[in-house]
């Protein structure tokens, strides 16, 4: 065989391995990233958020850009919410609005449509499932109609938990042999009756026990009857999402009260409000409804020992006492706050139970009318990394939503119980939040001007189900066998 004819086959072997290699290199760079389509075109994403300064977030999106040069990303802040929910759903309306936007976990029920699911293959249901704790797969995974499958339809950077916030001295002066709060709501009944001390000033106390039993001066009312409702072991709606049945569900629960979830709840929250009772410890006039701080003002003022909020009350409450000192006027040393689990209905000691805490947290989602939906999601899987998230919680203290950070998070000494209560945290679905909240505080009102609980949360049940869809709402989904086989 000649020299040319071996360089000609020579040629067009070296060819056809060239080719190999070009078409085996492509696919495994498909592989190691997460966008595939238009991986050299220049992308622009907006990105809208609630009260997270730009300092907060840009460091990540810095982050993501210099990985990414052909993206970027701007970034909006906003400090009202009507104004922002107002300005998204009107954007969304439009065909315009941002790729990449923050809401409430509630929001998802009645405006999920707006929304694109993320791309199975950059996260899976079951990956979904194992990185992030149990209430965010139920409030965030759903059934995606075009596939059938369970999908996640938002990323949550943290989730919060109503908490129980206290004043140490107060509870080393009047509970020596504890010097906390008790575990159980029978508890903390006791305790009120021992911290509250009551005088002949308008106020009519001195110090309050415990800031509970109104709605238009206590700052989450409805959230902490929410939690009160869940902790009742009843169920909010029938099996299928057609209806609420919270005021009149029949049967006996775990510790063989009546299973009445809404009246039960309704009474225990009004019964510090209600002067006939021995835990009575709130009125009209310990905190100033108009106020943005309420509560939060009595309890830097020294005027009452227990507050329930969110992680970000903490902060609240030490600038307050900033403010207050700032004028004068007597607070609490910031050292004496204390913030513990929220009291269950049965003491988790010498209980089965699971114990239950309520979650209410923001999301981050893409929109629906996104034209580079797909590099959205990859940023948002990305500012959800457990890496983005240490960041996030150095800055802002708030509670993670990662499983692989929890434990790091429950040796934090201020805010470690709410990295602990995430495990079980629970919601339920909210087709419409404001909606459901004033139906709420109406209930509170009616028992506050001697309604019964019974009557109050019946009037509330029909008030809901008057709103709800003719079809129900999407019940809660679960990953199959199959889904977790395709999943790995």
């Amino acid at each position: 065989m000649n020299r040319r004819l071996l360089l000609i086959i020579g040629a067009g072997v070296a060819g056809v391995v060239f080719l190999f290699l070009i078409a085996f290199g492509a696919g495994c760079f498909r592989k190691k990233s997460p966008v595939v389509k238009q991986t050299f075109d220049m992308v622009e994403l907006t990105y809208y958020k609630l009260f997270d300064d730009s300092e907060v977030i840009e460091p990540v999106i810095q982050e993501y850009m210099a990985k990414y040069p052909n993206v970027k990303i701007n970034y909006r802040k906003f400090t009202d919410p009507e104004e922002y929910y107002d300005l998204i759903l009107n954007e969304l309306a439009e065909g315009e609005g941002p790729d990449i936007f923050s809401v409430p976990n509630t929001w998802f029920v009645k405006n999920y449509k707006k929304v694109t699911p993320v791309p199975p293959d950059l996260m899976p249901a079951k990956i979904f499932e194992d990185t992030f704790v149990g209430v965010a797969y139920d409030d965030l995974v759903r059934v995606d109609p075009r596939t059938g499958t369970p999908t996640p339809y938002a990323l949550p950077m943290t989730v919060d938990t109503l908490a129980l916030f206290y004043n140490k001295d107060h509870f080393d002066d009047a509970v020596p042999e504890r010097g906390k709060p008790a575990a159980t709501w029978d508890g903390i009944k006791e305790d009120v009756f021992k911290l509250t001390k009551k005088d002949n000033s308008f106020e009519r106390f001195e110090v309050s026990g415990m800031a509970m039993g109104f709605a238009d001066n206590i700052s989450r009312a409805v959230d902490i009857l929410y939690l009160l409702m869940l902790q009742e072991n009843g169920d909010f709606y029938d099996d299928g999402y057609t209806k609420a049945v919270f005021a009149n569900q029949q049967g006996i629960g775990s510790d063989g009260s009546s299973l009445k979830p809404g009246p039960n709840a309704l009474e225990l929250y009004t019964s510090f409000a209600n002067p006939s009772n021995k835990n009575y410890s709130w009125n009209a006039y310990l905190s100033d409804a108009n106020s943005d701080e309420k509560e939060i003002t009595t309890f830097a003022r020294g005027k009452v020992s227990m507050i329930i909020g969110y992680s970000y009350m903490y902060d609240q409450i030490v600038d307050q006492i900033k403010e207050l000192k700032s004028k004068g006027l007597s607070t609490i040393d910031p050292e004496s706050i204390r913030i513990s689990i929220i009291p269950q209905i049965i003491d988790p000691s010498v209980s089965t139970e699971k114990r239950d805490a309520y979650a209410h947290y923001f999301v981050e989602t893409v929109a629906r009318t996104s034209e580079n939906s797909r590099w959205a999601w990859d940023f948002l899987i990305f500012i959800t990394s457990r890496e983005s998230l240490q960041h996030y919680n150095e800055k802002t203290h708030k509670p993670t939503s990662r499983r692989d950070m929890i434990e790091e998070q429950k040796n934090d000494p201020i805010y470690g119980v709410f990295a602990e209560q995430i495990g079980f945290a629970e919601s339920f679905p909210i087709y419409d939040e404001e909606s459901y909240k004033a139906s709420m505080i109406k209930a509170i009102n009616a028992v506050l001007a001697t309604k019964s609980p019974d009557d109050a949360m019946k009037i509330a049940q029909d008030e809901i189900n008057a709103i709800l869809p003719s079809g129900g709402l999407l019940p809660q989904v679960t990953v199959t066998e199959d889904e977790t086989k395709q999943a790995s």
